[in-house]
């Protein structure tokens, strides 16, 4: 027999790409950061720093636990559901660019500043951005004018946000394609030729293009013999500078989709039909009393505010970027748990980065993680929108919980789903609740069931069997 070749070994997850301290990542624990002698001694001094630990203090820099040994090595908590900038809406890039910037200009205050300025320095605790690159401050050379950062500020936020408010080009194109950002020359065949003469647009993409990027870089050079004085006084109107073009670009209100109403009255439901929906959701959460709850498909978040009502950390994802900003900005109002993302199941975020070990999949991140998880008028859309079979989707669903789902079953004959199904609606004739049923089996004991008033939904509360 021949001999097999050596299994290749599984990746390492992590971030080497700070020669002061590689981040070692894992779907559940702490996270660990090795540190190179370089990055020992500067990352007690980051601790000491005023700026950190207030931040610290108000929930918005990771912590950060210091362990002798070799290596030495910082434990950091981990937040509960990573999440990258593809997967996020205009409002939570909007919020990552405030902190970034504000965290700089506090540093700044001390002689520091941070050496770098990407969304991937940020992660979100719920609605919460929190600052996770321990290691980004660095001492500020005394005749420095500007940010070093500036231009990478520019590439990762500002543009992304500008292309977004003004072209409509998804966030999520943009930063799947492009981790590093949008360059200003990559930037201005996106916009129209009267939008590169919006005063923002010229500022941060059309003049710099036109200039091959020497304006991006020249916020950041030496002078001959600055004053520190005058060096921090020209550092501090850049960053004032940046903060004026965040604000005018801070995303505007989300408009109305397709999708806004789906969950009301009037759309799929009779008012006694949406009642009934809701008291069955009611009633599922008080008799599982889950911890975290996953809402697939959650449109503008009307159970997902239900289930952290009810005292649930929640996820929630859709593939509609305007239901999940304006479900952020409510959550944000409201003070409520829910992390909402952009995702599409049928196109999950990949397993990325060198040896695909530096950021995780969407479902690496989704599996074994919640007791309960939201279905809810879902199933038909990947039955016919991604053509799932009904036994993928019962194993789809059952890896995301530990315990419990909600299901709702949409029939053939659906209004929806027949608008979804098009002339393609023969092809489903003989999908029945039954099948659904038989497909869920395997995974799932059924609970609970209640027909939707004025429907022929279903709602089905299930048990995920022992392993």
């Amino acid at each position: 027999m021949n001999a097999q070749p050596e299994q290749a070994p599984s990746p390492t997850w992590g971030s080497f790409r700070d020669p002061d301290g590689h981040v070692v990542l894992a779907l559940n624990g702490p996270i660990v950061r090795n540190l190179a002698p370089s990055g020992l001694q500067r990352s007690r001094e980051i601790g000491a720093l005023s700026t950190v630990r207030r931040f610290q203090h108000q929930g918005q820099w990771v912590a950060a636990e210091s362990h002798e040994g070799s290596p030495p090595h910082l434990v950091h908590p981990r937040v509960f559901f990573p999440s990258y900038p593809y997967e996020w809406s205009a409002t939570m890039l909007h919020r990552a660019a405030v902190l970034t910037l504000e965290a700089n200009r506090a540093l700044l205050e001390e002689g520091w500043e941070l050496k770098d300025a990407t969304p991937t320095n940020v992660l979100f605790e719920g609605i919460k951005a929190v600052f996770v690159d321990f290691l980004s401050p660095v001492k500020r050379e005394p005749s420095q004018l500007g940010w070093r950062a500036y231009g990478q500020f520019t590439r990762t936020f500002l543009i992304p946000l500008l292309l977004q408010r003004r072209r409509q080009i998804p966030l999520r194109w943009m930063f799947l394609a492009h981790r590093d950002g949008i360059p200003p020359a990559m930037a201005l065949p996106m916009l129209g030729l009267a939008a590169r003469f919006h005063p923002v647009a010229f500022g941060l993409i059309t003049l710099p293009a036109w200039m091959d990027g020497r304006a991006s870089s020249s916020a950041y050079r030496k002078a001959a013999a600055p004053s520190e004085d005058i060096a921090a006084t020209v550092a501090s109107r850049i960053l004032k500078g940046l903060g004026r073009r965040l604000e005018r670009l801070r995303p505007l209100p989300p408009k109305s989709s397709s999708w806004f109403d789906y969950q009301d009255q009037g759309t799929s439901y009779t008012r006694e039909g949406l009642a009934a929906k809701e008291a069955f959701i009611a009633s599922s959460l008080a008799a599982c009393r889950p911890a975290t709850v996953l809402d697939l498909g959650c449109n503008t978040g009307k159970f997902s505010k239900m289930a952290a009502r009810s005292g649930s950390r929640v996820v929630a994802l859709d593939s509609d970027p305007e239901c999940v900003d304006r479900l952020f900005l409510e959550a944000e109002a409201e003070g409520l748990d829910i992390q909402p993302l952009v995702a599409d199941l049928g196109r999950p975020s990949p397993r990325l980065g060198w040896d695909y070990s530096e950021e995780f999949s969407l479902l690496d991140r989704l599996e074994s993680r919640f007791d309960m998880t939201f279905a809810l008028a879902l199933v038909h859309h990947l039955l016919i929108r991604e053509r799932v079979p009904m036994v993928s989707i019962a194993a789809f669903l059952a890896k995301t919980t530990t315990k419990s789902a909600v299901i709702e079953w949409v029939p053939p004959h659906d209004p929806q789903f027949q608008f979804l199904a098009g002339p393609n609606h023969s092809l489903y004739s003989m999908i029945t609740l039954d099948r659904f049923l038989a497909a869920l089996e395997p995974w799932f004991e059924v609970d609970s069931t209640l027909k939707i008033p004025d429907s022929g939904r279903v709602l089905l509360r299930v048990t995920r069997r022992p392993t």
